[in-house]
């Protein structure tokens, strides 16, 4: 029965419309994954841009002034009662910070 020539034709013309389905496939499954690889792209550079020192400094110096004089007053320290004070301070320096942080990341959320 596959002998026939009208079954050749029609086999032949399940085979090229099979083909071309999936060469349309394939065609939109490589444009999802060019569009995920610049999403994660986007996020890498993002999450890079957040971790610049230089960012952070510029942002909050304030904040950065009273880490490093926080630090430097308990590393220099030869008491263990200044180094605690000291320590305290960054600890409430390092909160403080973060809780802008989180109050700015609110606010981009709303807009």
């Amino acid at each position: 029965m596959a002998d026939t020539p009208e079954t050749k034709d029609e086999l032949e013309d399940a085979t090229k419309d099979l083909r071309d389905a999936l060469h349309q496939v394939g065609d939109r499954v490589q444009e999802d994954l060019r569009d995920a690889m610049h999403q994660v792209g986007d996020r890498v550079e993002e999450g890079v841009a957040r971790l610049r020192p230089d960012r952070g400094i510029r942002k909050r110096p304030v904040t950065t002034a009273c880490v490093a004089g926080a630090l430097g007053f308990a590393l220099g320290s030869d008491s263990g009662e200044a180094a605690m004070i000291a320590l305290l301070l960054l600890g409430a320096a390092l909160v403080l910070s973060n809780e802008a942080k989180v109050d700015e990341h609110d606010q981009v959320e709303r807009v």
